[in-house]
């Protein structure tokens, strides 16, 4: 008996691995199906015959149909088998070895300095100060040619719009899809997509052709990590346009060029952006473009896609393999409000600590597929050379890993967990969630987890009262002590806090309020945390007491 197992995740077929032209597991297992009851003679494709008193004649039918049926599924074993080897290595440590290679390419978004026409023909004022991307390449990078046709783009920013610009060097410029929402990518394209706080989540994608035929759609993760894309999501207030120059959808002749423009309202972009609308001056978002280009051939006079041959994908910054929905290798822009050409693109400064995570994430992912399980530790990832400032740690869902940097005076940690979100706390955002925590555990009345967040040492230090506690237990019991049941813990909540970031450590102000039936409570606090062994402890507390009046 063959028994084949399928993942449960359609296999894909196009490059920019989208839910179109799948093959689901399921399909294939209806066939079997069919191909068994026909074997098993509930389905016939031909005559009845009866059997002979031995029933041989049934039984050779069955052995014979069985047969052509065992072949057929060895056959389609191994046809699917490469295709189920390619899904389950898709977000394999091989590929990002190929990835890592490649250095993100950055460009500085300058403010518009004059009204942005958008009929497609990037003549107007505004266009002529804004700088063009470098070339486009392939998507692979160096790994392949670069591109027989050239394409390059620029951007510019306002209140209102981010605008996007391309220029396609084209010699037969055609087009097919007209419906709006269609899989545009079919005909050659020009395509945007933009990752606003630059999460690896929750990113926008726009697709346009020669006909400004549209398809817009937004992915709340990508679809290695599970994600399908949201197609009813719509860009309220879209401007595009394209100009040709030669003539469009016409084979006689010889064209020259095609050229885009769009103008993306910022309110579109603001649900998910989790960053400021419009952009600040100086911040950075991750965005990259691709050209789609296909061989073509002519049937009656009319351009068409020539069957069975691969698409080309140019892109502005290389992936380093063929995904564009790999966000942790689109470019960098830089917006800016400063004079066009004026200042330089600023490679942020957790550049080398998003590598460092996305390394141990790619790593996970691969041991995950061997092992059926996430690794426990660092170890077990055989990852020698990653730094010893990362701490993992095991989660419900799969893990977390989080590294702090240094930035100047302040100190900020970044995240990774197991569907490749990365994120990024400073100090303040740490301490203020800390303390968050502490009135939740508080709340519903468990000291223990409140004391959590306090360094388990005999050096911690609680002054109250004209006394000081030493020690994490004794500070422990002194709780215990003074509110030994819930209706004297009542409610507590924390107000004005101000944080002071002081390099490995941090100094935290705030007022402390205990609502409860008895006499209400509450004063001035100050903590001191540290950085200790990767987690922000309090190692000294300051509260003040007085009494309130009851609300």
């Amino acid at each position: 008996m063959f028994l084949f197992c399928f993942r449960q995740a359609p296999m894909k077929f196009n490059n920019h691995h989208r839910e179109v032209g799948t093959v689901h597991p399921t399909l294939f297992l209806s066939a079997v199906d069919r191909e068994w009851r026909r074997s098993a003679g509930q389905m016939s494709a031909g005559p009845q015959y009866e059997p002979d008193s031995a029933g041989s004649l049934r039984r050779s039918l069955f052995v014979s149909n069985a047969l052509r049926f065992t072949m057929s599924v060895i056959m389609v074993g191994f046809l699917l088998l490469p295709l189920m080897n390619s899904e389950a290595n898709a977000d394999s440590a091989e590929d990002w070895a190929r990835m890592r290679t490649i250095q993100p390419r950055g460009y500085v978004c300058y403010r518009a300095r004059h009204s942005v026409v958008v009929d497609g023909k990037l003549d107007d004022n505004a266009w002529q100060s804004a700088l063009w991307t470098d070339d486009f390449v392939d998507i692979e990078g160096d790994l392949k040619p670069r591109p027989r046709f050239r394409t390059r783009a620029k951007m510019l920013w306002d209140d209102d719009y981010f605008y996007i610009a391309a220029l396609l060097e084209e010699p037969h410029v055609w087009g097919t899809l007209t419906k709006h929402d269609s899989v545009i990518f079919h005909d050659n394209d020009f395509e945007v997509f933009i990752d606003p706080d630059g999460d690896n989540r929750e990113y926008y994608e726009f697709e346009m052709n020669a006909l400004n035929t549209g398809w817009d759609l937004f992915l709340p993760r990508p679809y290695k990590n599970g994600g399908k894309a949201d197609n009813g999501w719509e860009i309220p207030g879209l401007k595009t346009a394209v100009h040709v120059d030669g003539t469009l959808n016409d084979s006689t002749d010889r064209d020259r060029n095609w050229s885009v423009e769009i103008a993306i309202p910022w309110n579109s972009l603001r649900k998910f952006a989790h960053q400021a609308i419009p952009p600040r001056d100086g911040d950075h978002w991750r965005v990259n473009f691709s050209r789609v280009e296909w061989q073509h051939e002519l049937k009656a006079g009319e351009y068409r896609r020539v069957p069975d041959t691969q698409e080309n994908n140019w892109v502005w910054s290389p992936q380093g393999i063929i995904d564009m929905h790999r966000p942790e290798r689109w470019g960098f822009v830089q917006f800016s409000e400063a004079a066009p050409g004026t200042v330089r693109f600023k490679p942020i400064a957790t550049w080398n600590a998003r590598e460092t995570l996305m390394t141990l994430y790619h790593h996970q992912k691969a041991f995950h597929q061997k092992h059926d399980r996430w690794a426990g530790n660092l170890e077990e990832l055989d990852l020698n050379n990653i730094s010893n400032r990362v701490v993992m740690e095991a989660t419900v869902a799969g893990f977390h890993a989080h590294l702090d940097v240094q930035q100047g005076n302040r100190k900020r940690r970044l995240h990774v967990r197991q569907d490749s979100r990365i994120w990024r706390t400073d100090v303040a955002t740490q301490t203020k969630s800390i303390i968050e925590k502490q009135a939740e555990a508080w709340n519903r009345g468990d000291i223990d987890a409140f004391m959590e967040y306090y360094w388990k040492s005999e050096s911690l230090t609680f002054s109250s009262g004209g006394r000081t506690t030493r020690g994490w237990q004794a500070t422990k019991d002194g709780y215990h002590k003074r509110y030994p049941t819930r209706d004297q813990m009542g409610l507590l909540t924390f107000t004005d806090l101000e944080v002071t970031p002081l390099g490995d450590a941090a100094l935290v102000l705030g007022r402390w309020h205990l609502k409860r039936d008895a006499e209400p409570i509450g004063g001035n606090f100050s903590l001191t945390f540290r950085l200790i062994d990767g987690r922000w402890l309090i190692v000294h507390d300051h509260t003040s007491r007085e009494s309130l009046t009851a609300e």
